[in-house]
């Protein structure tokens, strides 16, 4: 089958919704990029809403809550899962396969998850000795971070030894033991300290907190310097833990200090070239990547430089690109609620004026961070809010994450009502994607819920009317009243609430509406543009 090339589209129509509400969906001949962020299937805005990492068996249970695009290989190859996803009426996104090339199902390919996911690293390397057992909790490079009070656990503590190597040569004069001293533990009392492999410190450890100091005979230099526990002091446990091991120099400066530094598990340099081998293989379709929220400001994982200088190398590596934030399931924060709203407008910004972008959606409670008994329920009214949040906020694709760690395993966990609001929400969004879609209206829409009281509207023009996704950000409290200042509208004229059976009539140039906390209301004006 042949289709065409991935453009972005300028100017062209917009029709009825790609395929309906859980119905089979068309083949695909071409998938495009529109001047407003949208996909567009064969020509037509087509919103997908997404699912992530499930088993093909559960596709058409998926395709019955209204979800039109399964994201991600789970343990079986990309003609497989395009095969499924065909089976169940749906689109999907897999990774790159140019076996799978041309599919009519076919919606993208996807980079691996979080390229930008942090990992921590140490300029020092330091590197266990034989018969070590090693704690990932704990990692070695603790012993040179600066920071005493953490440690690295050496187990067992007797004969433990452990090598810093540096990236070049020091020259120490004194040195520095921080012992980690607590009930059950076993404790270091006699130690070796080598440099590039020849003795040049034996020393007695007391018992104790805080630092021990031992001068060297004579100033040593060295790249390599060896750790290692000739006695100990027995405690219940065979293991034990060192705090730090310092290096001073003649002007009493710790050279062995290695601050670790978070950096991303795959460098913008290596997308880029995993971009351009797709590209070269299959120019016709668009290539999906989902970030980390990392590139927010509400989270320092990369400094202000750093994030600045990778997100936009990123993003030049996709043709779309998503994130994710999970206020409730992650951090057991609802009051976070509002980083999908800040996170997708961030997001957009980074990604330029047409590269979609699409924003996972909680929709369970289970996650392995936090204790199950002291997590909060998601429940189907923040799933509702939050992809309202990023609809507004300029996402034109939402994906809905529904693993769950506790208290067992589970892809799905979705409730019974997170399930059928899901059904009705993906429902409504299918029926109204020509709308969201839409390019923005031309009228001069403002929104204002009181002081102090956050809220957000996002208007677009289609089909001879105007339509407003307006939605409070408030968390709790009462029903507040929203105003709507709108230029052109005439005293008068009947504003239908979407979907609500009811409608408002105009003052001059405004309307007015109330919103419960995170309450999303949508209207349509006739008429306008």
């Amino acid at each position: 089958m042949n289709r065409v090339c991935l453009v972005v589209c300028l100017g062209l129509p917009l029709a009825a919704a790609v395929g309906r509400a859980a119905g089979p969906l068309e083949a695909i001949r071409s998938v495009e990029i529109g001047s407003h962020r949208e996909l567009r299937v064969n020509g037509r805005p087509f919103f997908p809403l997404m699912s992530w990492l499930q088993e093909p068996q559960r596709y058409p249970k998926l395709r019955a809550l209204n979800v039109n695009t399964f994201c991600g290989n789970h343990g079986v190859g990309a003609a497989d899962m395009l095969a499924a996803a065909k089976a169940a009426g749906a689109y999907a996104v897999p990774h790159f396969d140019p076996a799978a090339k041309g599919h009519e199902n076919l919606l993208a390919w996807i980079h691996g998850d979080e390229p930008d996911l942090p990992r921590t690293v140490s300029d020092a390397k330091v590197t266990p000795g034989k018969g070590l057992r090693l704690n990932n909790s704990t990692p070695l490079y603790r012993i040179v971070d600066g920071v005493t009070h953490s440690w690295s656990v050496l187990d067992p503590l007797a004969g433990a030894e452990v090598t810093v190597e540096l990236p070049r040569p020091v020259t120490v004069k004194a040195l520095g033991v921080w012992l980690t001293v607590s009930k059950g533990l076993s404790v270091a009392k006699e130690a070796a300290v080598l440099a590039d492999g020849t003795e040049v410190l034996r020393v007695r450890l007391a018992a104790k907190r805080g630092r021990q100091r031992f001068d060297l005979p004579t100033p040593a230099t060295f790249r390599k310097l060896t750790f290692r526990v000739l006695a100990v002091e027995k405690g219940t446990n065979a293991w034990g833990s060192i705090g730090e091991i310092e290096g001073f120099d003649a002007a009493g400066k710790n050279v062995l200090l290695s601050p670790p530094y978070s950096v991303p598990r795959t460098t913008p340099e290596k997308l880029a070239e995993q971009f351009a081998a797709i590209k070269r293989a299959d120019a016709t379709c668009p290539v999906f990547v989902t970030f980390t929220a990392y590139f927010m400001d509400e989270f320092k994982k990369f400094g202000d430089a750093e994030r600045k200088r990778l997100y936009p190398a990123y993003v030049r590596s996709c043709d779309v690109c998503g994130f994710d934030v999970y206020p409730i399931y992650g951090w057991n924060k609802p009051e976070w609620i509002d980083y999908v709203a800040k996170g997708t407008g961030r997001l957009c910004e980074i990604a330029g004026p047409t590269r979609p972008v699409y924003a996972w959606i909680e929709t369970c409670k289970g996650t392995k961070w936090v204790r199950y008994d002291q997590q909060t329920d998601v429940l189907p009214r923040h799933t509702r809010a939050e992809v309202w949040m990023a609809i507004v906020r300029g996402a034109t694709a939402i994906g809905y994450f529904t693993h769950a760690w506790q208290p067992k395993f589970s892809e799905f966990n979705c409730t019974d009502e997170m399930q059928a609001e899901l059904k009705r929400l993906n429902g409504q969004i299918t029926r109204l994607a020509p709308a969201i879609l839409a390019p923005p209206a031309k009228a001069t829409i403002r929104m204002d819920l009181g002081e102090r009281v956050a809220c957000h509207s996002k208007a677009t023009s289609h089909d001879g009317a105007v339509y407003v996704f307006a939605q409070s950000l408030a968390l709790d409290g009462p029903v507040r009243k929203a105003r709507f200042a709108v230029g052109g509208l005439k005293a008068g004229t009947t504003i239908e609430v979407v979907d609500e059976k009811r409608a408002i009539v105009a003052a001059d140039g405004a309307f007015a509406d109330g919103f419960a906390p995170l309450q999303e209301h949508i209207y349509r004006i006739e008429g306008m543009k």
